[in-house]
Order: C-alpha cells, then structure tokens, then sequence
C-alpha cells in the first residue's frame, strides 16, 4: 500500500510538473542534426527556395529576409521538441504512447494500480490545463513566448506579401504545424492569396485539391480543380503531374485518355529516375514501404475476411521481442543472427531507422569469424559459412563504394568486390560490372563490364539483369527485354522505367499505351524521394492525429497511390463514427453542419463541413481503391451503395460488387453477403441453391465466419423448406443435392457473363461525376460509418421498397392452399424422420 502511495505521488508531481513547464516555457532547447533529420517531417523545409526549385524567390529586403529566418529557425526547433513530446520516451526499448503502453511494463500484478495512478494523473492534469479528452486542445496558450512572436513575425510579414511568410502561413495551418490547431479556410485563403500574386505552383495544387475534394466547405468544382491543377503541372510541380495523370487514367472529371496519363507519368517517372541516380553508385535508396491502416487494425473490418485481406504485419512489441532476440544470439557469435541485424540495420525497418553504422558494426563481427587479417578466407568453412563470406565481402565492398558508414574507398570497394564476385554473390558482380565500366579504381572495359553483368544476370540479380539488358540493347533486344522483364518482375524500379521507355515508344495501341502507364506509374510512385505525402501521413497517424493524416493520405489518393485511398477512406470513415448527431436533421437534407461548433471542438466533419461531402469523399476513396484492387475496398463499395451511404441506394450495384469482390479477390465476407441476398432475393432473384453455394464457399475461404455461416445454412434451409411447402419459386437447383451436369463451356460462358455484369455494374460507380452524386445523395440519419456484415435487423428501411420490388417471388407463382397442405405433408413427415434418427447423431 505504501508502495503504491508513494507511486501515485510521484506520477502526480512529475506529470503536474511537466505540464506546468511545457506551458511556461520560454526557451527551446537545441537539437542535434542527426535527430533533426531523423525526425523532421515531410512538410518541415517550407520555404519557396529551399523546398520548390520551380518557384520564384520572392523579392523583399535584406531585413525581411533576417526576420524570417529567424523566426524560421525557432520555429523548426520548436516542431522537433512537439514531434519528440508527442512520440513519447523511451522506456526498456518500448515506445510509450498512451497509458495502456506504460502499463504494459510493469508486471501483470502492479498494472491495475498503475493503470489507475496514470488515469488519476492524466485526469488532473487535464483539469488544470483546462482540457478535455474529447477536444483537441488549442496549444497557442501554451507556446513558448519567442515562438508566439515568431509566428507573429510570420504573420506580419505575410500582411505585407512576403510571398515566404504566405507559405509557410499557409502550410502552418494546413497541417497544425508548430503548435497552431488546423484552420483550412485561413489555409486556403493564404494559398489563394500565394498563387494570385505568384503563381506558385504549390499553391496552385492545393487550390486545385480544395476544390477537387470540397475541403473547408468550399464548394465542389472539377474545373476550378483540374484548372488549378494543370497550372501547377505545367510548372513541373510532380504532385500535379501525379494528379493529373491518375484523373486520365481513371477518367476523374475528365474523359479517360491514355495517351495524357501517358505524358504526365513520363514526366515525374523520368524526374524520380534523375534523382535516384544522383546519388551514389548503384542508386539511391528505394522509400521504405507503405503501410496500410486496414493491416495495423486487422483488417477494414477488423477481421480478416479473405486469403488477401490482410498483409502480415509486426507490431511493436513482438518487434522488440526478435531484436533482442537476435541481438543476444549476435553476441554470441551466430552468424544467422548477425547477416539477420546487418540486413535490418542497413535496409532500414519502420521500427528501426536505417544505421549504417550498426550495420557496419554486425558486418565486421562476421568478417572476424570468416575471414583473417589479411582478408583471406579461413579454411574449412561449411556451405552456409562460405555464402555468408561471399555477402559480408560484397556488402564491406558495397559500403565502401558508396560511402556508407565508412569514409569513401575505392580501393578498399575493389578489394572485396572482387573476393565476393570470385565466390558468386551478384551483388558484387554487378557492382565490379559497373567499376568496369565507368573506369573506377581500374581501366574502363565494356566487354569486362558485359561479362559481369551476364554473371550477375545469371545469379538473379535485378541490378545486374537492368545493365546486361542496357548493354546488349541493340545487339540483342528479344535477350534485353526478357531481362528487363525479369527484374521488373522482382519490382527493380529502373527495369519498370526502361521497360515504359520501350513501351511508350510504340505506343500504337492501347494496350501498348496502358503497359507504358504501369511502368511509369510504378515508377513515380515507388521513387517519390521528393514529393510524397505518405511519410507525413504515417508519422501524424502514429502520434493520434487524424485529422491531419487524412489530409496527406487524401493528396496521396488524388496523385493515385492505391495505399494512400485505402487509408484515406479508413480514417474518413473513421472520422464519421464520432459524428455529432445535433445538426443530422440539417445534412441529412443538403445541408452543413453548424460551422463555429465544428472549428471549435474539431469534429468529425471539420475537414469538409458538411456531412454529404464528407460521405460522398470516403465512397469515391473506397471505389478508387477497389479499382486499384485494395483488399475488402470492393466489399465496402458495395456496402455504400446498399445503404446508400454516399450514393443513391442500389442493391442491384451492391450484388455486382459483392460479386467483383467473390470471385476476383476470395473475399469471404463478400461471399456471405451475396449468401444472403440470393437467399432474400435482394438485389438479385431468389436462388437458394447459389445462397447455399456462396455460403459454403465463405466457410472454405473464411475460418473466422464458420459460425455466422453455419447459422445462415440453418436459416436457409428452414427458409427453403417453407418456400418448397408454400409453392413459391426457389430456384432452378435443389438445395441438397447437386444440380443437373453443366459442361464446362457452359460453366466457363456463366461465370464470364456473371463477372463482366458485375464488373461493368462495379465500375460504372466512377467517381468522376462527383457533383452530380453529391446531389443526389441524401443519406440515412443515423449514418456512422459503421462496417459489418449484413442480416436483416441491419438494412435500412425502404432499399427494398425501392429498388427491389417484385424481386423477392416469381409474379407468375400464388401461395394455393392445395400446393401448401399438399406439401405440409412431406415436411412433416420429414421432420418426424429426423426426431426418429437424433438420439443417433
């Protein structure tokens, strides 16, 4: 009891304590650079100069020009020390977040009585600073006072159109940056005022991405938009140039032309291209992955639904568990353990930044166990040990090469590229292929080059098959291509680049064309160093603002990233399940919501303003995704267009997609709804015997739905039954017995026609006549957004009404009382049989 005494006092004073200084502060701490750039968001260099070479510096005096620098270094200090306060401190290798985190380590006996000491502290806390845990708390109180007169400098100078401070006004308050709260229309209004006396092309997009997707209430226009946004492309700006490719691609607001998307993927795939072999040899680093929010959260739905609705993915503390799991098994000397830490370190995890220098670390652990002094290899190695040798000695070469963790060293990189390539690691090989040819620390020698690159083509090196087939191009284009193929296959972003190079100059057809568009469109996306929103996205999501990480993932979904729609849909209808329900009577008819109340408490429709928008946005995102194939983004676009959740309700549109999403991707979930709708006669006739079949295969493909499957099965039988006894029509096949023999002509033909019916029914949702649905569009009351699957007590009232009458009985088909006793026999007698026969089951 004491101890637990003692803990609740020193959790409230040291909480209370670092609240009242984060408040009173008037000084920022300085912040080493390598923490700097480790932690600095995507948005964090916002000046014209230094983050947009294509705009124009904005003429002001050598004064104006102090002052904002100034105010620029304070303010970036200031971001880091919010960015490491919102990320949390470390704590026996785990990142603590919330309280739940915290409580975590400590053992299972103490965690009641820390969980409640914490929810204590936090709650005092919040009742001095004067917060609630439901509202977003403005922090200009509690800015440091240099800060405060840092951002009125900015201010200032912006009233005087000093076209640095408009932007980064803008920007500020686009993404709540430096302790300010988000304020779109001020945002929208600097960027107005930017690109009216500029032409700044970033100002431009944002114009064109206000009015694409009716941020701040602006009022929804496809041509203001795509105006805006081909001002921007035209300057170069690659946001604009995705943007606008992906709207021809897909047809968003414009017709559909290939040839268009064709020129504007060109150019950002081309510029991506430039900057990734800028750097050192062999090229940049490719930028880590995407993560998609439906994997973090298992699932869209929170459960997996199908074979590829989820990806695999660590989560944090089993993270921690196999590094230091490996960490101890390195230092006792296991190789596996160390090439395992070496390829972590130097490749970089979302939980573990890219370190060249624990990578180097790792890597002479293992040359010590494999190699002497003089770096020969020592005697008696098994086959494992001697190709982990031949991965150290290309990787120590590879890193002296490009300077990474060591200082620059081509002598040293010739060394033991050429022990590696002498064991046949590929790496290497293709490496020494490209010393030889650029004449590196040896005589340039093409046929030499050539030779090692064959090699490394050989060894199923991606790298080397991209410079055998650039080598050999004109003397055997059929060998070049197949290895262009081959390393496209295995995603090597420069082999989809030659390949769209190859392919965009034959452009004749479109299926030439559209060859050309992937390539470049992998291209651009995968090779975006400069422009892409995502890590901004991912790094405002992990520390719980949403608001500004559906911000990024919605730029992200209008340049065409299939991961930035998933999580833009996600968080938007995550957003919508907080909706306040005070103003519903006003949307549901067309109208917004109480502006003032919104931008105070930031609600769920603060982003859009009025909740048709809002609806209309997260159902274009889920059909763009679905287009994309995202796992479980057709199943919700089906799900939209049953409960009319952004569109007008179509059950029929909502049996195509369900369809799309059953046969094309095994969704599960899919197959359980179309179940029950072929047994209701919803959307499409009455079928019991195709219910039971898509209930059956929603078992098979799904583990997790076994029980709400089976009870369906048991529904249906006693629905069939009925039917059978009551003389309606239930279908052309029996339900417990296997229908009649259907050739596979004929059986190929019907499941051809059923998926191009669902396709063309699927992909007529286009959301490129957005306004239009916007109008039409009125939805439920109490929609929020919720997501699961459909039974009876889910549907809305009136879908059926409208738009499925007569679907559910034959016209031609009368309950006769004749048919009905008639048949009441053998159902008795049916069940009689079955009393007989239970005690034996």
């Amino acid at each position: 009891m004491r101890y637990t005494s003692g803990l609740l006092a020193l959790a409230l004073f040291c909480t209370i304590v670092k609240a009242t200084a984060t408040g009173r502060g008037t000084e920022i701490q300085g912040v080493s650079t390598s923490l700097e750039q480790s932690i600095i968001d995507i948005h964090e260099d916002a000046t014209l100069v230094g983050q947009r070479d294509i705009d124009l510096p904005s003429p002001s005096s050598k004064k104006d020009r102090e002052t904002f620098d100034n105010a620029m270094n304070i303010l970036k200090k200031y971001q880091l020390s919010v960015i490491r306060r919102r990320g949390g401190r470390k704590y026996r290798g785990k990142q603590l977040k919330t309280y739940r985190d915290i409580t975590t380590a400590f053992p299972v006996s103490m965690q009641k009585y820390v969980r409640d000491v914490v929810w204590l502290a936090k709650s005092v806390v919040d009742l001095i600073r004067g917060t609630k845990s439901h509202r977003r708390a403005s922090q200009n109180g509690t800015q440091p006072k240099v800060v405060q007169q840092s951002i009125e400098n900015i201010r200032e100078l912006a009233s005087r159109d000093y076209e640095d401070a408009m932007f980064v006004l803008a920007e500020m308050e686009m993404y709540g940056k430096y302790g300010t709260d988000i304020d779109l229309d001020l945002a929208f209004e600097h960027y107005r005022r930017l690109a009216d006396k500029s032409g700044n092309a970033t100002a431009q997009y944002m114009l064109g991405f206000f009015y694409t997707t009716g941020l701040s209430g602006i009022e929804q226009h496809n041509g203001l938009g795509l105006l805006y946004t081909t001002l921007a492309a035209v300057q170069g700006y690659l946001p604009a140039e995705a943007a606008l490719a992906f709207k021809h691609l897909s047809g968003i607001g414009v017709p559909i032309s290939c040839e268009k998307s064709l020129g504007y993927y060109q150019s950002a795939a081309r510029k991506a291209i430039r900057y990734y072999l800028s750097g050192p040899l062999l090229g940049r680093h490719i930028p880590d992955y995407r993560v998609r929010l439906s994997d973090e959260n298992g699932g869209a739905y929170g459960v997996r639904t199908g074979p590829y609705s989820l990806h695999k993915v660590v989560d944090r503390k089993s993270f921690d568990e196999l590094l230091t799991y490996h960490q101890q098994n390195a230092q006792k000397g296991d190789l596996k353990a160390c090439m395992t830490l070496l390829d972590l370190f130097y490749h970089g995890h979302r939980f573990a930044p890219r370190s060249f220098t624990q990578a180097l670390n790792y890597l002479q652990q293992i040359q010590g166990q494999l190699f002497t002094r003089q770096g020969e290899l020592r005697k008696g190695l098994s086959q494992y040990e001697a190709n982990t040798a031949a991965q150290a000695a290309g990787m120590y070469g590879i890193m002296h090469l490009r300077g990474e963790g060591v200082p620059l060293d081509t002598a040293t990189a010739l060394k033991w590229l050429n022990i590696g390539a002498k064991m046949g690691h590929g790496i290497s090989l293709n490496a020494l292929g490209l010393m030889y040819q650029n004449g590196i620390e040896v005589s340039a020698n093409k046929e030499r080059a050539i030779e090692l690159f064959k090699m490394a083509a050989d060894k199923r090196n991606q790298g080397g098959q991209v410079n055998f087939a650039l080598a050999i191009m004109d003397a055997m284009p059929d060998v070049a291509h197949e290895n262009l193929r081959k390393a496209a296959e295995n995603g090597h972003i420069l082999a989809h680049f030659h390949l769209a190079e190859l392919f965009s100059g034959m452009a004749n057809t479109e299926i030439q064309c559209r060859m050309a568009v992937a390539s470049y469109k992998f291209v651009a996306e995968n090779g975006d160093w400069l422009h892409s929103p995502i890590p901004g996205a991912a790094a405002a999501y992990q520390r719980g603002d949403l608001e500004a990480a559906a911000l990024d993932y919605m730029q992200a979904a209008e340049m065409g990233y299939s991961v930035g729609q998933l999580n833009a849909a996600i968080l938007l209808e995550t957003l919508s399940k907080k909706a306040p329900s005070a103003n519903s009577s006003n949307v549901e008819d067309g109208g917004t919501t109480d502006v003032a109340g919104v931008n105070d408490t930031h609600g769920p429709w603060s982003l859009f303003k009025s909740r048709n928008v809002h609806v209309l946005q997260t159902f274009a995102y889920w059909t763009r995704a679905a287009n994309q194939n995202m796992p479980d983004a057709r199943v919700k676009q089906g799900d939209h267009y049953f409960y009319g959740w952004g569109v007008e309700p179509s059950a029929e549109r909502a049996a195509a997609a369900y369809t799309l999403a059953a046969e094309v991707d095994s969704n599960g979930l899919a197959m359980w709804n179309l179940g029950w709708m072929y047994e209701n006669g919803i959307g499409v006739k009455r079928d019991f015997y195709l219910a039971k079949r898509w209930y059956d295969k929603s078992i098979e493909v799904n583990e997790g739905g076994r029980l709400a499957n089976h009870i369906s099965l048991a529904r249906l039988c006693m629905k069939y039954l009925w039917a059978w006894a009551s003389g309606k029509d239930v279908g052309k096949s029996p339900l417990f017995f296997a229908p009649r023999p259907v050739s596979e002509e004929e059986e190929e033909k019907e499941e051809e026609a059923r998926a191009a019916e669902a396709r063309a029914a699927a992909e007529t949702a286009d959301d490129g006549t957005g306004n239009k649905q916007a109008a039409q569009f009125k939805p439920p009351a109490d929609y929020k957004g919720d997501n699961h699957a459909h039974n009876e007590r889910d549907q809305e009232p009136g879908i059926v009404e409208a738009e499925d009458v007569g679907l559910d009985d034959d016209p031609g088909a009368e309950d006769d009382e004749d048919t009905l006793s008639g048949n009441l026999f053998f159902i008795l007698l049916f069940l009689a049989a079955a009393c007989m026969f239970m005690p034996f089951w």
